[in-house]
């Protein structure tokens, strides 16, 4: 009996390993999907920002995503850092009005732009080389592609790649042509991403073709069967290889 089972140890062990080994990396994926909360960073003048440190060491990008209209920032950073902190700082910053839900608002982006440039002050001066100065990548969503938009295009320094999710071309307030200048821009990448339901999925379009046109690299997709917001369990699935092309630029 013994031999018997000595055998059948033998046989099964091969097969024992290749479970092991061919298993679906999603299982590994879920398991590490529980990141904790997210860190509050104060930001004199201006409502605290939620960040994610980097999954590697070394000095790392900013990846600054700022929310729709009535956004959570604590809520929304908890999302994007399962699929931002392996390239860098997820950070959230808050819009400075509230719709009274205590839901967060951008209203203009001069307002935005105090907002973001205090929360990179504040995220240096605590983590001083670890965070980037320039190289960064602005992530902008609903009204935050509305001022996401126009604080890439003024500072292309900070923010030379850009993942816009449902941008339209009156968000620009602008004319671009001088600013996309190839002897003047800095911005690197641009992904624009829409669903394809989304009604402003012509405008996205119609703002690479603009970006096309002034030979700014960018690449457009609309997500078919998607409305206007990525459910939560396709962030990883539907950013990574958006975020890996833009942080790849140099």
């Amino acid at each position: 009996m013994r031999r018997i089972f000595a055998l059948l140890g033998l046989l099964l062990a091969p097969l024992a390993f290749l479970a092991v080994t061919l298993a679906p990396r999603t299982a590994h994926a879920k398991a590490g999907a529980s990141i904790g909360e997210a860190l509050r960073l104060e930001v004199p003048g201006s409502p605290d920002a939620f960040y994610y440190k980097p999954r590697a060491k070394g000095p790392k990008p900013i990846l600054m995503y700022l929310h729709g209209r009535g956004g959570n920032p604590a809520e929304d950073c908890r999302k994007w850092a399962k699929v931002g902190s392996q390239f860098g700082w997820v950070v959230c910053p808050a819009g400075p009005g509230d719709n009274g839900t205590g839901g967060r608002t951008w209203s203009d982006a001069g307002a935005a732009q105090k907002v973001i440039d205090g929360t990179v002050q504040a995220l240096r001066e605590k983590y001083k080389g670890r965070v980037q100065r320039r190289g960064n990548v602005l992530i902008g969503f609903s009204e935050g592609a509305f001022v996401a938009m126009q604080i890439g295009l003024k500072d292309q320094t900070t923010w030379t790649k850009w993942l816009i999710l449902g941008a339209s071309e009156q968000y620009w307030g602008t004319d671009v042509t001088d600013a996309l200048d190839s002897e003047k821009r800095k911005v690197r990448r641009v992904y624009l991403l829409t669903g394809e339901n989304d009604g402003v999925a012509q405008n996205t379009v119609k703002v690479g073709d603009t970006l096309k046109k002034n030979k700014v690299p960018v690449k457009v997709r609309l997500v078919p069967g998607m409305g206007h917001e990525v459910p939560g369990d396709r962030m990883v699935s539907t950013y990574r290889r958006p975020l890996a092309w833009l942080v790849a630029a140099r």
